[in-house]
C-alpha cells in the first residue's frame, strides 16, 4: 500500500512465538504503555451489547484491562474466558481476577483454536487490539463457530491511514510494530471476521489509524 511503511520482514502470516516474546517484554510494563487506549477499550465492549448472565471471551486477553468493562455487564452470573498466548501477561490477568473478587473468570493458556472447547458456548467474542488474531483464520473459526445464534462479535484496533497520509502512517507503524508480529492485512484488519461474521459493520477512524467492527450471528438471540 502506497504510504504505508511496511517492512518486508514484517509481512506474512503472524508468528505466535515471536508475538510471546513481544508481550514477554511488555508485560510489566503493558498496562501503563496502553493506557491511551482506555476509551477504545470501553467502546469495544460496549458495542457488544452484553447482558447479566453472559458468557464472553475476551480473545488475546493480555492483563486483562477488558475486564472490569466486561464484568460490570455481565455480573456474578455471567462467565468470563480470557485466552492469552503469554504467561506473564496472563498471570497478570489472573492477578487482576483475584484481586477483584472475579470467581467467574476462566483463564487459558494458549492460542484461541487449541482453547475452545465443544461446550464453549458464547454469547460475546472481543478482539481487543489483537490485530495477529484477526489475521489468524483458525483462531478466528475456532471463536466464531462456538457464538451462539444472535451472539455478537466486536473489534478495534490500528489499521493504515490512507495512502496520502504518510506521516500518520509512519505513527501507525512505530506504535503497532511493538505489538504485532504482521502487517498482513493492514488496509483491512477485519476482513476475515467480515467472511464469518454475516453484516458485519466497520466503523473507520481513516486519519487516526483506527477502526471498530461488530456484528451478529445469524439467529434470534435467547
Amino acid at each position: 500500500m502506497a504510504g504505508a511503511p511496511t517492512p518486508p520482514t514484517e509481512q506474512g502470516r503472524p508468528d505466535p512465538d515471536a508475538a510471546r516474546a513481544l508481550y514477554e517484554r511488555h508485560a510489566d510494563t503493558y498496562d501503563a504503555q496502553t493506557g491511551w487506549a482506555g476509551p477504545d477499550r470501553a467502546r469495544v465492549v460496549s458495542l457488544l451489547d452484553l447482558r447479566p448472565g453472559d458468557t464472553v471471551v475476551d480473545v488475546g486477553c493480555g492483563t486483562g484491562l477488558c475486564f472490569a468493562a466486561i464484568e460490570a455487564r455481565i455480573g456474578p452470573s455471567g462467565r468470563l474466558v480470557g485466552i492469552e498466548p503469554c504467561l506473564d501477561m496472563l498471570t497478570q490477568a489472573g492477578q487482576r481476577a483475584d484481586r477483584l473478587g472475579w470467581s467467574n473468570v476462566d483463564l487459558r493458556l494458549g492460542l484461541p483454536e487449541d482453547q475452545m472447547r465443544p461446550d464453549d458456548d458464547l454469547d460475546a467474542a472481543l478482539f481487543c487490539f489483537t490485530h495477529d488474531v484477526l489475521r489468524s483464520r483458525a483462531a478466528l473459526e475456532a471463536i466464531v463457530g462456538r457464538l451462539r445464534p444472535g451472539g455478537r462479535a466486536a473489534a478495534v484496533g490500528p489499521m493504515w491511514a490512507p495512502w496520502w497520509a504518510p506521516a500518520m502512517n509512519l505513527l501507525v507503524w512505530y506504535v503497532a510494530s511493538d505489538y504485532v508480529t504482521t502487517f498482513e492485512g493492514f488496509s483491512e484488519p477485519w476482513s476475515h471476521l467480515a467472511d464469518l461474521v454475516p453484516g458485519l459493520e466497520v466503523e473507520r477512524h481513516d486519519l487516526a489509524g483506527e477502526y471498530f467492527a461488530w456484528g451478529e450471528m445469524t439467529g434470534n438471540r435467547p
